[in-house]
């Protein structure tokens, strides 16, 4: 069939959320089209380039070749600590690279829709080819308030009424699962594969999980290999007001794009020349867009679920109306900050193309994404989403109008609790590549005895911050650090903690404590707790803990810009 080359829509339509798809009976048809593309697109022999296989494999594993771009001498060759999919993560383009990749899922699923369309019955077909028409690929907000519920039943239910061109039926639910259909990744030993089930055991935390040819994926699955949905819920549930809303409360007051788009630009190196720490520490201290993107993958995968693995997550339908979310965001971002955009950075985990520390910007090739026969998608060419073919309900409320009013409502919209006035955060640097693979540090407020046993579900629970994508374990040195915050603002309040103070402390090399010295005491009132994607936990300074600090700012007198005031 030729060459895959990406194409725009010739014609604008939004992106709607999946609740509107799924409850709204005037979207009907485009949800069964959509529900029939995926099916289609699981039915393709797994070597079509076209196939959900080969475009979720894109992403990560199998670390082949799509559509036969390879980067010649710079081809993914096995080597320690590169990574090997085609996708950026932790680098200026993790932004960027996601939106032609979910371009072309999306275009794919509407060629399916498009030919399913033409099936339908004359009395039926108008419709249905007017649905495949506009027919974008809707997205799930999670840090709505609605969904405090969990997630949306149309990515758990494992049957789905539609109208199909031979009537109403009840079908397989394509977004559910998928069915892979050859071996991904390796087997491991005894107990540790699905055929193990009933007594099935999560992989540690050094392995990809292995799925057989003809297993599906799967989120937090239990000794039988099946889906635990009561846990993901309720895990979901703590997240959206603990780590999502408030993330994104930050994330829309972030002007710079390198702040606002990948947590990999807070990294200081001394030895690489890039600035001191202190040039970082005033500003890099609120979180990114995929730092939250990160905390969504490790809730939404559980112990051993494929979307809690940066290898595996795209074969898990669930993962690409996740990244429509975050396309999304990006969009609005863009609408907020009309005129901030990419700078100069470095890759330092590298791609399937790229060496690892190539120095990347606007102009690098976005493979493998063709615009033509012979050259590649940029960033610079998808910056206006509407030359794409497609838009958003919000970024179309408020297109043409002062970008301040579409912040104040994302602010509103987005709003984690009602506790405006002083705001306070825990502030962690932690070292690269000290464990290898998804882990997550927990963060509670006045529970001295927390462990990885301590449900999120606690009150004393504030947050998390997620480390997704840490592959630098084979080369990452000392000096190599990553800046986050969790807000603590609720929980304290919650708990009815007044704190007068902020202060610094390291962590002490021989007991493992955090040595503190002024007013507020961090060693006794804030708890910090690594845990492994298998639930194990693990010493702060084998996660790469080095400081923990407490920092606040006075919400209503810190404007426009509160990052760099109060540390």
């Amino acid at each position: 069939m030729g060459l895959i080359v990406l194409k725009p829509f010739p014609d604008i339509y939004p992106r709607l959320d999946i609740l509107d798809f799924y409850d709204n009976e005037t979207y009907r048809p485009h949800l069964d089209l959509l529900i029939q593309s995926y099916q289609a697109m699981y039915d393709r022999p797994y070597e079509d380039m076209r196939s959900f296989y080969r475009v979720a494999g894109i992403h990560g594993l199998p670390y082949e070749p799509y559509d036969g771009v390879t980067g010649d001498a710079h081809e993914y060759k096995s080597s320690k600590g590169r990574w090997g999919g085609y996708c950026h993560h932790g680098d200026s383009l993790f932004i960027t690279w996601h939106r032609p990749f979910m371009l072309l899922f999306e275009s794919l699923i509407v060629i399916e829709a498009k030919k399913i369309a033409l099936q339908y019955h004359d009395n039926e077909k108008e419709k249905y080819v007017e649905a495949a028409k506009q027919l974008r690929h809707p997205y799930f907000d999670w840090a709505d308030e609605k969904a405090i519920k969990g997630v949306p039943e149309i990515f758990l239910i494992p049957e789905i009424e539609i109208n199909t061109p031979d009537g109403r039926k009840n079908v397989t639910n394509p977004l559910k699962s998928y069915t892979l259909p050859v071996d991904l990744s390796y087997p491991l030993e005894k107990g540790h594969n699905p055929w193990d089930k009933p007594h099935y055991i999560i992989p540690n935390i050094t392995s990809d999980p292995f799925t057989p040819a003809g297993y599906p994926t799967i989120r937090y699955p239990n000794a039988n290999y099946e889906d635990q949905n009561n846990i993901l819920n309720s895990n979901l549930s703590v997240y959206v007001s603990t780590v999502f809303r408030p993330g994104l409360y930050q994330m829309f007051h972030l002007s710079n794009y390198l702040l606002f788009s990948t947590r990999g630009t807070q990294q200081i190196n001394v030895s690489s020349g890039l600035p001191p720490p202190s040039a970082f520490f005033e500003s890099a201290h609120f979180t990114s867009i995929e730092t939250i993107h990160d905390a969504f993958h490790v809730v939404s995968g559980g112990l051993g679920g494929h979307m809690a693995h940066v290898n595996t997550a795209a074969f898990d339908p669930l993962f690409f109306c996740h990244h429509f979310n975050i396309d999304r965001l990006f969009a609005l971002w863009q609408g907020v900050f009309p005129n901030s955009w990419i700078s100069q950075n470095i890759d330092v985990n590298g791609t399937y193309t790229e060496e690892m520390n190539t120095v990347i910007d606007e102009n690098t090739d976005l493979t493998p994404f063709r615009k033509t026969k012979t050259e590649f998608w940029k960033s610079s060419d998808i910056r206006d989403i509407e030359k794409l073919g497609y838009t958003y309900p919000q970024v179309t409320m408020f297109k043409g109008q002062d970008p301040k009013k579409l912040q104040a409502y994302l602010l509103k919209l987005y709003k984690p609790d009602p506790y405006y006035g002083r705001r306070f955060f825990v502030k962690l640097t932690i070292e690269e590549g000290k464990l290898f693979g998804p882990f997550c540090i927990r963060v509670f407020v006045n529970l001295k005895n927390a462990t990885a046993q301590t449900p999120i579900t606690s009150p004393h629970f504030a947050g998390l911050v997620a480390m997704w994508h840490n592959i630098n374990h084979f080369h990452a040195s000392n000096n190599t650090f990553v800046v986050e915050t969790i807000d603590i603002t609720a929980a304290m309040s919650r708990l009815g903690i007044q704190i007068e103070m902020h202060n610094c402390t390291q962590v002490n090399n021989t007991t493992d404590l955090l040595n503190s010295a002024t007013i507020f005491d961090i060693e006794n009132n804030i708890t910090i707790v690594p845990v492994l994607i298998n639930g194990m936990g693990v010493r702060l300074k084998e996660a790469g803990v080095d400081m923990v600090e407490v920092i606040s700012f006075e919400h209503d007198k810190v404007n426009p810009n509160f990052l760099v005031e109060n540390t």
